[in-house]
C-alpha cells in the first residue's frame, strides 16, 4: 500500500460522511440501519481496493472504537428520563444478567465440547462474545417510533450494561489466566467497577451541571463538556471504577440534574450551592443537537473502521461454519430469554419482543476486546478476532433483515401497552 496524499485522505473523509448520511436516509425510509452500508464501504476500501491495510487500521481501532462507545454512551444517557431509568433498571438488569449469563456458558459448552478447547478459553471467548453494542442499538432503536419509550430504555440500559460485562469480565479473566492466583477477586472487581462508576459519576455530574450553569450562553460550553467526558473516562478507570458505565451514568446525572436536586433536602441544596428556581443547569437544546452531531461522525467512521479491519483471507470454511455456529448461540438465547421473560413479566407487546430479540448486534466492545488476548499474550485465542467479527458481521445482517421485515409490517405509531400496564 502505497502512502496515501493529503488530498486523497481528505477526500475520503468526506465520502464516509456522505456515505454516513446516504445510510441515515435509508434507514429513515426503508427500515434497514446503516451499518451494512458503512462496513461495506469500510470493505471496499480495505479489503478489495487496499486504500487501508487491516493490520495497520487495528492500531486506532482501541483508540477510535473507546471514543465512539463514550460518544455514544454519553448521547445515550443525556437522551434518558431518570424516572423511566428506574422503573426499567430491575428488569434490564435481571434480563442483561440472564442473557450474558446463558450465552457465556452456552458457548463455552460449544467451545470446550465441539473444538475440544479448555473451558478457560471458552469462559472467555463467551464474555467476549457475550455483550450486544450499544453504538448500534441505542442509534437504530431511537429512531423506532414503533416502540415505547419503556422498550427503548430497557434496550438501551442492556446494551450499556451487556458491553460493561464484556469489559469488566473479559479484563478480570485475562488476568486470571495470566495469573491464576488472582482469580478469588473476580467478583470484588465487579462490583467495584459499577459501584465506583456510580458515585463518581454522581459527584461528576453534580460538579459539571453547576459549571454549565456559570457557562450558560458562552461559547465553547460543549467542548469543555467532551473534555470532561475523557478526563472522567480516564479517571473512572484509574480508580477501577469502569468508564463505561460511569460516562453513561454522567449523561444520565447532566440531563436529570434539576430533577436529581429537586428530590435533595433544603439543607443539602443550599450546601451545594442549587437552588431550584435558578436551575439553570440542565442541558440545553444546543448541547444535545452539537452531541448527536458527534455522536453520528464518530460512528460512522468507527462502522466504516469495522469493515476495514475485516481480514477474509483468514476466513476459512471451518472458521465461517465456526462463527455461524457462536452466532445462532447467540440469536437463540436471547430469543428463548426475551420470549420466556416477556411471557412471565407480560411487560413488552409481541412486536416489541421481536424487536428486544432481534437487537443481538456485537460491536465496539466485542471487537477491541477480542484483539486483547494476543496482545496480552495468552495463548491459543489467535482466532478470537476472526470469531469476533464475523460474529459482529451476522448480527449486524441479521438484525437488518429482522427490521426490515417488522417495519414494513408495523405501523409508525407507538405499539399499545398490554392492559396490565400504565402508559410509559
Amino acid at each position: 500500500m502505497e502512502q496515501l496524499s493529503v488530498e486523497v485522505v481528505l477526500g475520503l473523509t468526506g465520502l464516509t460522511i456522505l456515505v454516513g448520511l446516504a445510510g441515515e436516509l435509508v434507514f429513515r425510509r426503508t427500515g434497514i440501519p446503516s451499518v451494512l452500508l458503512l462496513m461495506g464501504f469500510g470493505v471496499l476500501l480495505g479489503p478489495v481496493f487496499h486504500l487501508a491495510e487491516p493490520v495497520l487500521v487495528m492500531k486506532l481501532a482501541p483508540y477510535f472504537g473507546t471514543l465512539a462507545l463514550l460518544i455514544i454512551l454519553f448521547d445515550g444517557g443525556i437522551n434518558l428520563h431518570i424516572l423511566k431509568v428506574i422503573s426499567e433498571t430491575p428488569i434490564a438488569l435481571l434480563y442483561s444478567v440472564t442473557v450474558f449469563g446463558v450465552t457465556i456458558v452456552s458457548i463455552m459448552g460449544f467451545y470446550v465440547w465441539w473444538m475440544h478447547g479448555s473451558w478457560l478459553h471458552g469462559l472467555l471467548l463467551g464474555t467476549i462474545l457475550g455483550g450486544t453494542a450499544a453504538a448500534i442499538i441505542i442509534p437504530v432503536t431511537s429512531q423506532m417510533s414503533s416502540l415505547r419509550d419503556s422498550a427503548k430504555v430497557l434496550l438501551s440500559l442492556d446494551s450499556a450494561i451487556s458491553e460493561v460485562f464484556v469489559v469488566v469480565l473479559a479484563l478480570a479473566l485475562m488476568g486470571t489466566m495470566k495469573d491464576p492466583t488472582g482469580g478469588g477477586h473476580l467478583i470484588r472487581e465487579v462490583f467495584h467497577a459499577f459501584w465506583d462508576a456510580i458515585m463518581l459519576a454522581l459527584l461528576a455530574g453534580a460538579l459539571w451541571a453547576r459549571l454549565l450553569a456559570w457557562l450558560q450562553g458562552q461559547t465553547l460550553s460543549y467542548m469543555l463538556t467532551m473534555a470532561a467526558i475523557l478526563v472522567l473516562y480516564y479517571v473512572a478507570e484509574l480508580i477501577g471504577a469502569n468508564g463505561a458505565i460511569t460516562i453513561l451514568l454522567f449523561g444520565l446525572v447532566l440531563s436529570n440534574m434539576e430533577f436529581l436536586v429537586g428530590r435533595l433536602a433544603k439543607p443539602i441544596r443550599a450546601l451545594i450551592g442549587y437552588e431550584l428556581d435558578q436551575a439553570k443547569f440542565v442541558l440545553g437544546e444546543f448541547l444535545k443537537r452539537m452531541n448527536e452531531e458527534l455522536s453520528f461522525l464518530v460512528r460512522t467512521f468507527f462502522y466504516v473502521l469495522l469493515g476495514l479491519i475485516l481480514d477474509f483471507s483468514a476466513l476459512t470454511i471451518e472458521i465461517a461454519m465456526l462463527s455461524l455456529g457462536f452466532f445462532v448461540i447467540v440469536v437463540f438465547v436471547r430469543a428463548v430469554v426475551t420470549e420466556s421473560l416477556g411471557r412471565v413479566t407480560d411487560a413488552w407487546t409481541a412486536g416489541e419482543r421481536v424487536v428486544i430479540a432481534a437487537m443481538f448486534p456485537r460491536g465496539v466492545a466485542t471487537a477491541v476486546m477480542a484483539f486483547l488476548p494476543i496482545a496480552s499474550g495468552i495463548p491459543e485465542t489467535e482466532l478470537f478476532p476472526i470469531y469476533a467479527l464475523t460474529v459482529i458481521v451476522f448480527g449486524v445482517v441479521g438484525m437488518a433483515v429482522i427490521l426490515a421485515l417488522y417495519q414494513r409490517r408495523t405501523p409508525s405509531s407507538p405499539t399499545e401497552p398490554p392492559a396490565n400496564l400504565a402508559p410509559s
